[in-house]
């Protein structure tokens, strides 16, 4: 597998046709990538010729592209014009398929494309490239990911802004304005590692995202979501925002496994904040930093796990949010892999990777695809010596690590104090609220409820001839009725406003409600009866009493309380099983 590599220029049809000369001979798969600069209109009028070149020297070839910027050309980003690389694919068995999703004869929908996946042989490899919404692509995400995990998925996103949208394009297809189009790369021979960078620090809390629609993020804890730029890092709403809190991008976490980052884009007049991709609402999310020695640190860490794969050709897919973090210094990155391997790719607006089963769409990361034919390549050998100075470590930095410590003790102590918190008011055997936690309750919900006049009801019950359960059957056997009895009735009062639900002690339970009817409370108290005798499964039938009061005006709460257990007994004394109430 070779790659070859050209600018357009006075030059090109010269460096095609030696191309086509040395390496066209139809036993060759041959793709070429092609990247136009997006900020140049005037580029489209070269495209058409370089593509008409390319078919008339590589007619069997395939062609993919889109409008792109800092393109890689001999290992270092230009934007200045159209890039155009071919890989030449030499094992026979190797085959590459371009597909598009706005074709003449077909659309590439997901059925179709799951349809066309599962009868191609030693697939080894989908690569996207697209200028469609986010949510077209979030929906083909979900079937791709239905894929099996052994074909890798990846892929960018073609840049574009408000006066020069982002398209793609394949073969002679016209331009594709919001459409994808798809390489599928296949053979027994062919083997491919994918691979991402990011290297930004976590810093600081996490964060609720409260309120969100699609990419822009209205609050975080209930709060402005521009509050966490102004109160923590003092970034203005003017028009350097963007470059400002480019250094501090959005951990987003997709799941307990996987995270992804964002960035900012603008500030909206209500203090929403537009992202680069969409983040929905109920995402935990955490401000991070670029620390450039990180950064470069993670960059080695990956770059060697490429080197030990012995690829022949790297495609590299960098963001183009990471290439203005670097000010200048875009190829710092790109070097340290075109320095020993041939490499292509294009800084994109998102990059497209498939991460522990999830397709997703990064911002402010680097993704890698090294490919290589046959089961070794060239040996790189990477210089071990770590690139962080131990000893020169930057003041700033020193800060960072040490605002991080200690955010990250606090939140271990708040973790542990959570959990006390818990245990002092949850029963250990149960999980529900203990007998001290459903009497404050009770007693806070008292005096609220008087002050707006509500309705107030008690509901306690107790298991029949539960002394005669253990002895029979062991305390192993009871403790497991009563989680059982809880569990049950937990799930029926947790669909009852404002209800709470404790264990009073021993086998005895209580229910608090508010603003409910005497008949509806009278129904609750049947309902549960039904359910424990049910649900509860067990040898013998489990059964219990239950007593149902109202708080009265002017009486106290215990005398209350003490109204609902003597009507508890009395459901005993006549026969339990069934429910007694004083109303």
């Amino acid at each position: 597998m070779k790659l070859l590599e050209t600018g357009y220029n006075e030059n090109f049809n010269q460096t095609i046709h030696e191309w086509a000369v040395e390496f066209g001979s139809n036993s060759r798969s041959v793709l070429f990538h092609v990247y136009v600069p997006f900020d140049k209109p005037q580029e489209l009028e070269n495209l058409k010729y370089v593509r008409k070149i390319l078919k008339e020297e590589f007619p069997d070839s395939q062609v993919v592209g889109c409008s792109a910027t800092g393109m890689i050309l001999n290992g270092k980003v230009q934007n200045d014009a159209i890039t155009v690389s071919a890989m030449i694919f030499e094992d026979d068995t190797t085959t590459v398929i371009v597909r598009t999703s706005y074709g003449k004869n077909e659309s590439l929908d997901p059925q179709k494309l799951l349809a066309f996946v599962k009868s191609f042989p030693d697939l080894k490899g989908i690569e996207a490239f697209t200028a469609a919404p986010y949510q077209p692509l979030l929906d083909m995400g979900s079937v791709i990911d239905t894929i099996p995990e052994n074909i890798e998925i990846f892929g960018a996103v073609a840049v574009g802004d408000n006066n020069n949208p982002s398209f793609v394009f394949a073969d002679d297809q016209e331009l594709g304005y919001g459409r994808t189009a798809l390489v599928f790369y296949a053979g027994k021979n062919l083997h491919l590692l994918t691979s991402r960078m990011f290297g930004w620090n976590p810093i600081g809390y996490p964060l609720l995202v409260t309120k969100a629609d699609g990419c822009v993020v209205y609050e975080l804890d209930n709060k402005p979501a521009y509050d966490v730029y102004h109160h923590y890092l003092h970034i203005k709403k003017d028009k350097n925002f963007f470059y400002d809190a480019l250094d501090f991008p959005w951990e987003v976490k997709i799941d307990d496994n996987t995270y992804c980052l964002r960035h900012a884009k603008s500030v909206n007049p209500d203090g929403s904040i537009v992202m680069s991709s969409n983040i929905s609402q109920g995402s935990t999310i955490r401000l991070t930093y670029g620390d450039p020695r990180r950064i470069m640190k993670h960059t080695k860490q990956t770059i060697s796990e490429i080197f030990e794969f012995e690829p022949q050709v790297v495609n590299i897919f960098n963001c183009f949010g990471r290439m203005l973090f670097w000010n200048g210094r875009e190829n710092i990155e790109i070097q340290e892999i075109s320095d020993h391997l041939q490499t292509t790719g294009f800084s994109a607006l998102g990059e497209i990777l498939r991460y522990k089963g999830n397709t997703l769409l990064n911002n402010l990361s680097i993704v890698t695809i090294a490919m290589r034919e046959g089961e070794h390549g060239s040996h790189v050998a990477v210089d071990p010596t770590d690139i962080e100075d131990k000893t020169n470590i930057p003041i700033t930095a020193r800060l960072a690590i040490f605002i991080n410590t200690i955010t990250e003790e606090l939140m271990q102590k708040n973790e542990q104090l959570n959990e006390m918190l818990y245990k002092a008011s949850h029963d250990a055997l149960t999980g529900i609220l203990n007998r001290g936690a459903i009497e404050r309750a009770i007693y806070e919900k008292c005096d609220q409820c008087e002050e707006f006049k509500l309705s107030k009801h008690l509901i306690m019950f107790d298991v029949d001839d539960f002394k005669q359960i253990n002895d029979t059957y062991g305390h192993a056997v009871g403790d497991k009725i009563l989680i059982s009895i809880a569990t049950i009735v937990d799930d029926y009062i947790s669909t009852i406003p404002g209800a709470v639900f404790g264990r009073w002690g021993g086998e005895e339970f209580m229910i608090f409600i508010y603003g409910q009817s005497d008949a509806l409370a009278k129904e609750i108290a049947d309902n549960i009866l039904s359910r424990i005798k049910n649900e509860v499964l067990h040898e013998r039938e489990v059964t219990v009493s239950i007593g149902v009061t109202k708080h009265y005006p002017l009486e106290s709460v215990m005398q209350t309380l003490t109204r609902a257990d003597e009507l508890l007994y009395s459901s005993k004394a006549n026969g339990k099983a069934r429910v007694t109430c004083d109303f």
